[in-house]
């Protein structure tokens, strides 16, 4: 009889937990940026072997603010420690241990599930992480605690072993092949904001979506892709679209470039930047 179940993965922001899916799953099916809560849904990326089947719930990071958005992040991270075989709990030694760290340790001490404790980040050098000791200190009832690097893929391997022992006997729930539950719209979608983050940087705040519009291929074989990035202030939509149009531009090259690598299809993709001061709201 084969395994299946559920696993989330929990921690703050920026720990890495959307590059450990990727890295698990073997594709990407979360997307990855430096800025805070670039994660809002829950992504479930699919894990299939000979042993059965893992699903990887990626949650939005704990982020300890006020604003609705951020409440709406946190509820959605707790709803998905219910429900589940184990939690794998991802931290990150080279940040210290904060007020965000302990809400999150105090939520798994109240869980009946076990818990796995990835210390991520083992590729960098000892001298890069700083709270290495403080991190392998943390006691939230663990089952185990790994060092791993999801960027080098160091120890994944013994995770999913480790996991695998931990699931009951149970039909798979996705098809063999399927390796998220993520809909093409909202990968779309997700990969363009990705791109507007990774050319930003710092200049514009988490306040932005996308929405794709229209997705169709036409007969000559073109896959034409329109969609609107919205954003709360007149100022940051100035940036988004840069001088003459160049920073849009340039996020529309890099979201058409990696769309094209990752289906095959040549990719026309028109972007149109919008002003919604309410789309947060909605979101909520």
């Amino acid at each position: 009889m084969k395994k299946s179940g559920f696993v989330t993965l929990i921690g703050r922001s920026n720990v890495g937990k959307s590059t450990l899916v990727n890295a698990l799953v073997g594709t990407k099916v979360a997307i990855v940026t430096p800025k805070p809560q670039t994660t809002r849904r829950p992504v479930r990326g699919i894990v299939n072997d000979a042993r059965g089947q893992i699903v990887f719930v990626d949650t939005p990071g704990f982020f300890l603010k006020i604003d609705p958005l951020s409440r709406r992040l946190n509820d959605i991270a707790r709803e998905q420690t219910e429900g589940i075989e184990a939690v794998v709990y991802v931290v990150d030694p080279t940040r210290e241990i904060g007020p965000e760290e302990d809400a999150i340790q105090k939520r798994l001490r109240q869980l009946t599930v076990p818990i796995i404790l990835a210390i991520n980040k083992s590729d960098l050098p000892v001298e890069e992480r700083p709270h290495l000791k403080a991190m392998r200190a943390i006691d939230v009832g663990q089952i185990a605690t790994l060092e791993i690097s999801a960027l080098n893929h160091q120890d994944l391997n013994r995770l999913v072993d480790i996991l695998f022992e931990q699931l009951p006997d149970g039909e798979p729930f996705y098809p063999e092949h399927q390796l998220t539950d993520v809909g093409s719209k909202e990968w779309l979608a997700e990969l363009i904001r990705e791109k507007a983050f990774m050319r930003l940087q710092r200049e514009i705040p988490y306040t932005v979506h996308v929405n794709i519009v229209s997705d169709e291929t036409r007969e000559d074989g073109l896959r034409s892709i329109e969609a609107e990035i919205r954003t709360t202030e007149e100022r940051y939509k100035k940036i988004l679209i840069g001088a003459e149009g160049s920073m849009i531009k340039r996020i529309g090259s890099d979201a058409r470039k990696e769309l094209e690598a990752a289906t095959g299809q040549k990719i026309y993709l028109h972007l149109e930047v919008d002003v919604d001061r309410d789309w947060q709201k909605r979101f909520v």
